[in-house]
């Protein structure tokens, strides 16, 4: 790493980043200021580096690892580098290093450029002007987050100096679960010579001699190797997440000139498109096992990826989120970036599989040659990168780029010659340029094209591919139709929810902010119809009130309803639907969002609701037009479960109307549905009763206890729970007289995470929760 001090011009003001920030002119900058702060992204920055250098060696290398994002780099006032793409990887040859050397970086703004590059393409008028640059979309403002469009160096820099060459890249490619494999090795050699290249893995190596026709060649070599007993790495719920460290060495006449080593899994993953009699599946297969995906979106952790990195506990707890609720997948969305090294190993070490967007969303992308060679660098780059990580298990070209293009008006008012054009466009980068670089480099993980391939306004495209089903919140369909609209993969759907009002208070510090309609809250959302959206769901499903807490806790309420409805049905549905991807797990900034775990790491009503319906075994109930219940119990895991299982109709007064007992109950990989049946006078219990559903497992951590209502929560006639709770320690036991429903336990001063929450209570079947520390709490109910 380069030592010295780092050097920002801008306005006339000069700082230094250190150690410390350092700001040495009088002209302080006002960031407070939004006018100001939109301003900025039409500044250029400049940063100045003083270095000393005396290293020798054949060759020496300048590596940015990241550079956001038109950048002109001189060394000694010499333009070496102009870079153009924030998620590549710029390397430059340095031949006039001195022993004192000068390295400046100067960022040109990118909202500038894409203005420009608009206003070059006029008529055109590609939709959203952020595609004219390689830079993260959401930077430009999302329904979730600001507009921050960021420049400058987001990434490590340093020189690699070497002799004779180097190492490029290197990972295993499973040909087989038997053990058989083959290690892909990218060197640079400096030499027309013979060298050697040395595997280590496990307990095995092999030496390879290798040729070298050309001075200064880059090339690919091929060697393999087969495993005794291989170890195969499996996602959460179906084995070990077994990892083996490989050691790669690049030898030159008896001289280990370079090193690397990295931790891989062994695995054989594919997709099955098959037809069949209801359209064609679309599943995974992963060592011979079809996989049920279970999981949430991922977005940027942060609006500023560097502080994301200098505190990695907030990567740890994307993870142990994802584990806590039950998930087995993420999905890496396109307007994000290719992450940090860090999340790719948590993500194998815990098992969770990785579909993966490029990074394209929500536009369409220009087509010049420079531009498609950019593409094809950035695709190598990355992908080079990332392929040793077992759980990345697909490459999605895009987010809603071809959906848009279909549906969402962006073909009106051309001509038929532009819209040829812009299709010609779309067709290069995704079904030619990214295509041809996955085939070359990494041609076992599977690419789709586009997501969502399929549309919900055609219900009869459901059948194939995946679906994002957004007729629920934008469209304000009612919650109940999460229960129809049942793709082969439901790869987004959801429900904004409020914080947790102690953290709201964090960020907005006066109490008659606290309401919806304030000009301070509002800017915390970001939906251009979200509050009236929130209201309406609000208004359909709970009771009126105008106290904000209770605002908050209702909302929580209705995204809680919304994703156990999705989650179930879509589950109870397997193996016609064969995944389940919310959106989404995170936020970027403390804002109203979908998202189920806040900014602040505080979990919301959803990823409660997430953690049960994810449980295995798990019970869902559903009511049909005709009055008849349907319950299902689901597994996802080879483990066969057995016990006893209960399902009970019950009225809000406490008597059993029905019951259905199964005795030496085995669930399997599998969903089983155990109850159809017609339920007599039923309109007549419809706000007034409830399915009680427990499993009884004989085994360890499998029991599971839930409810399920005819009717939206504002119209159940509750009676008075009369809720009671004991304490030992830091576990609590909640008993009732009559059902309480959806209670909720917070934090008088700080948020709670627990390990059940919005629970119910039915009588004679007390609940446990426990508390990870000392804290004074509240709770209240729907009755409450």
């Amino acid at each position: 790493m380069m030592d010295g001090n780092l050097n920002i011009k801008i306005g006339g003001c000069k700082q230094i980043f250190h150690q410390q920030f350092i700001q040495i002119c009088q002209n302080t900058i006002q960031l407070k200021i939004p006018i100001l702060m939109y301003d900025l992204e039409f500044e250029d920055w400049e940063y100045q580096l003083d270095f000393p250098f005396t290293y020798e060696a054949q060759v020496h290398q300048l590596v940015f690892e990241g550079l956001d994002t038109h950048a002109d780099v001189y060394l000694n006032d010499k333009l070496i580098l102009q870079a153009n793409n924030m998620h590549r990887t710029w390397r430059v040859t340095l031949l006039d290093l001195k022993e004192q050397n000068n390295l400046r970086v100067y960022f040109h703004s990118a909202a500038e450029h894409d203005i420009q590059k608009q206003m070059n393409d006029s008529p055109l008028q590609l939709p959203y002007n952020y595609s004219y640059s390689r830079k993260s979309a959401y930077q430009y403002g999302w329904d979730w987050g600001p507009r921050l469009v960021t420049a400058g160096i987001w990434k490590d820099v340093y020189i690699q100096s070497f002799d004779y060459g180097r190492l490029d890249s290197f990972y295993v490619r499973t040909l087989n679960i038997n053990g058989e494999l083959e290690i892909n090795v990218d060197v640079y050699l400096l030499e027309a010579d013979y060298y050697n290249i040395t595997i280590f893995i496990d307990d095995q190596f092999i030496n390879e001699k290798i040729f070298n026709k050309y001075q200064n060649n880059l090339d690919t070599f091929k060697l393999n190797i087969k495993l005794d007993q291989p170890r195969l790495w499996w996602p959460q719920g179906q084995g070990e997440q077994n990892l083996y460290q490989v050691i790669c060495q690049l030898i030159y006449k008896d001289k280990v000139i370079e090193q690397k080593q990295i931790k891989t899994g062994i695995k054989v993953a594919k997709w099955i498109l098959q037809d069949d009699q209801k359209g064609q599946t679309f599943m995974l297969n992963l060592n011979n096992r079809d996989v049920y995906i279970k999981g949430a979106n991922y977005i940027p952790p942060d609006m500023f990826m560097p502080r994301a990195l200098k505190n990695p506990q907030v990567y740890v707890d994307v993870f142990l989120n994802s584990l806590a609720a039950g998930y087995n997948g993420l999905r890496i969305w396109g307007g994000g970036q290719f992450e940090y090294d860090i999340f790719y190993e948590l993500a194998d070490q815990y098992g969770i599989l990785l579909w993966h967007d490029f990074l394209f969303a929500c536009a369409m992308y220009p087509g010049t040659n420079d531009f498609f060679e950019n593409i094809r660098q950035e695709i190598k780059d990355n992908v080079q990168r990332l392929r040793i990580h077992p759980s990345i298990i697909m490459w999605n070209g895009n987010n809603e780029v071809g959906i848009g293009w279909r549906e969402w008006g962006w073909a009106s008012n051309r001509t038929v010659q532009q819209n040829q054009t812009i299709q010609f466009w779309y067709d290069k980068i995704f079904k030619d340029v990214i295509p041809k670089v996955l085939d070359e480099i990494n041609p076992d993980v599977f690419y789709w094209e586009t997501s969502p391939s399929s549309s919900f306004n055609h219900f009869s495209e459901l059948n194939k591919g995946d679906v994002h089903f957004w007729g629920v919140w934008a469209s304000q369909f009612p919650i109940e139709s999460l229960s129809h609209y049942i793709g082969r993969f439901n790869s987004e759907y959801g429900m904004q929810a409020l914080i947790d009002v102690n953290n709201v208070r964090k960020y907005l510090t006066k109490s008659n902010d606290m309401h919806l309609n304030s000009y301070a809250f509002q800017i915390h959302e970001r939906h251009v119809v979200g509050i009236p959206t929130i209201q309406h769901y609000l208004d359909e499903y709970t009771l009126e009130t105008k106290d904000f807490t209770r605002i908050t806790y209702f909302s929580q309420l209705v995204q809680f309803i919304a994703l156990e409805t999705a989650i179930g049905n879509l589950r109870s549905q397997k193996p016609y639907n064969m995944g389940t991807f919310y959106w989404q797990i995170n936020d970027v900034w403390p804002v109203v969002s979908w998202a189920t775990v806040d900014f602040y790491n505080c979990w919301k009503g959803g990823h409660y609701a997430a953690k049960k319906s994810h449980k295995d075994p798990a019970m869902f109930a559903n009511l049909t037009d005709n009055s008849s219940i349907n319950v299902y119990v689901v597994n996802d895991r080879q483990q066969t479960y057995k016990g006893n299982v209960t399902v009970q109709w019950i009225t809000t007064a406490g008597r059993v109307k029905k019951s259905w007992i199964f005795r030496n109950f085995e669930i399997g990989n599998e969903a089983k549905r155990i109850v159809y049946e017609k339920l007599v006078d039923f309109e007549s219990f419809r706000n007034q009763s409830y399915i009680f559903m427990k499993f009884d497992c004989i085994y360890e951590n499998c029991d599971f206890y839930g409810t399920y209502i005819f009717t939206r929560p504002k119209h159940l006639k509750l009676a008075d729970p009369q809720i009671r709770f004991t304490r030992v320690d830091n576990t609590l036991t909640f008993t009732s007289q009559a059902l309480a429903k959806f209670v909720y336990l917070s934090g008088t001063s700080e948020c709670l995470n627990l390990d059940n929450n919005f629970f119910d209570i039915v009588p004679g079947h007390p609940i446990q929760i426990k508390l990870l520390k000392k804290i004074n709490f509240r709770y209240m109910s729907l009755y409450q």
